[in-house]
């Protein structure tokens, strides 16, 4: 259905709040259209959380996660889900050092799979 996605994308913390912001992803959410969107937003919501547990992952950045500091003003701004897109901080990566992934549009559990495979083999952005 969508791109496939075996990368996760190195980015600083300004990258990664930039990446996040709400006001990009209201933008996005209205290029992508209604459906689309939920789409992608549903796979994301569920890869975040999977990675909110994961071992090698210091930190998730997600707006749709309770735990974001974000999430109640995207609660109230973003509709029909968060986007596409989750910021994460590998275990023992250098401070400021983040990754981003972007979901498609297949489905979540394939898509945390490939990030599995990433994160046991180390991944590097």
């Amino acid at each position: 259905m969508g791109k496939t996605n075996h990368t996760l994308r190195r980015a600083s913390a300004a990258e990664a709040a930039d990446a996040l912001s709400l006001d990009g992803l209201a933008v996005l959410s209205r290029a992508l259209g209604h459906a689309r969107w939920r789409a992608v937003s549903d796979a994301a919501q569920a890869v975040a959380c999977y990675l909110a547990c994961h071992p090698r992952v210091a930190a998730v950045r997600y707006p749709g996660l309770r735990a974001d500091p974000d999430f109640e003003h995207a609660a109230g701004t973003l509709e029909s889900g968060f986007g596409p897109r989750v910021a994460l901080r590998l275990a023992g990566a250098p401070a400021g050092e983040w990754a981003l992934w972007e979901a498609d549009g297949r489905d979540a559990r394939e898509q945390a799979l490939e990030l599995e495979v990433l994160l046991a083999g180390g991944a590097r952005t």
